[in-house]
């Protein structure tokens, strides 16, 4: 994971509160495409804060879960102390060969310097494992107000927002399911998940404080968030629409 990754050491228990989860249907495809999570053996690649580790272990899966950041680890081990976790990189994966059924990696794979994951990835899976990558962003625009009045204050900060890989070895959700059929692996399942919650206004601030285009801005960081709690000052309450693709693969 980058550098600019690590940005998120320093709200990581921000992070857990208030990220979104995942939808329950996201799950249940893993499961139609990957086979059954009960009894299964998951790495949980760039776990974070443990946000579907939880999900993975409820369904039965054994997880072991890594993550760069030690504070991001330490706090999954708080909240999920019978999961085994580590504090390392895709890049180099202390685990031995052939461990896994499946690598699940969540609103993360972007951070990663892609070809080293790979070929990691290829080693601890069994044969015939596979690849799970999911991601969680918020939607933005297309005429709901809310939204727009946000984005202008991220116009005019220059802000970029979702997930995109900060370095040419990494790829965008998008471009996901293309990047692993060019690396020789087979796309299983392919599709755009859509789900929403409601939040408010001020829970949905605290979630874009642990965004990471909000953490680059550094000492900028309060005055943009102030900037966006005014734009949204009419909204006391948002419905947060999130989107994200699932991408499945066999190796």
């Amino acid at each position: 994971m980058t550098s600019i990754g690590r940005g998120f050491d320093g709200v990581a228990d921000l992070y857990d509160e208030v990220r979104p989860p995942y939808p329950p249907d996201l799950y249940d495809a893993i499961e139609a495409s990957a086979g059954p999570l009960q009894d299964a053996d998951v790495l949980d690649l760039a776990a974070g804060t443990g946000i579907a580790t939880r999900e993975l272990v409820r369904r039965g899966a054994r997880v072991v879960a890594i993550d760069p950041g030690e504070p991001m680890i330490r706090c999954l081990r708080r909240l999920s102390p019978a999961v085994t976790a580590a504090i390392a990189t895709a890049e180099q994966l202390p685990l031995r060969d052939r461990r896994f059924d499946l690598v699940a990696c969540a609103t993360a794979w972007h951070w990663l310097e892609t070809g080293p994951a790979v070929a990691e990835l290829r080693r601890v899976l069994r044969p015939r494992g596979h690849i799970a990558l999911w991601w969680a962003n918020n939607r933005w625009g297309s005429g709901v107000d809310w939204e727009d009045a946000r984005s202008e204050v991220y116009r005019r900060w220059e802000t970029s927002h979702g997930s995109r890989p900060v370095s040419y070895s990494g790829v965008t959700p998008l471009q996901a399911a293309s990047d692993l059929r060019r690396r020789g692996l087979r796309v299983v399942f392919e599709q755009e998940f859509l789900w929403s919650r409601e939040r408010t206004r001020e829970d949905h601030i605290r979630a874009l404080s642990t965004h990471s285009d909000v953490i680059a801005l550094g000492d900028q960081k309060a005055r943009f968030l102030d900037e966006v709690a005014m734009a949204l000052e009419p909204w006391p309450v948002v419905v947060e629409r999130l989107w994200g693709p699932l991408v499945i693969a066999r190796v």
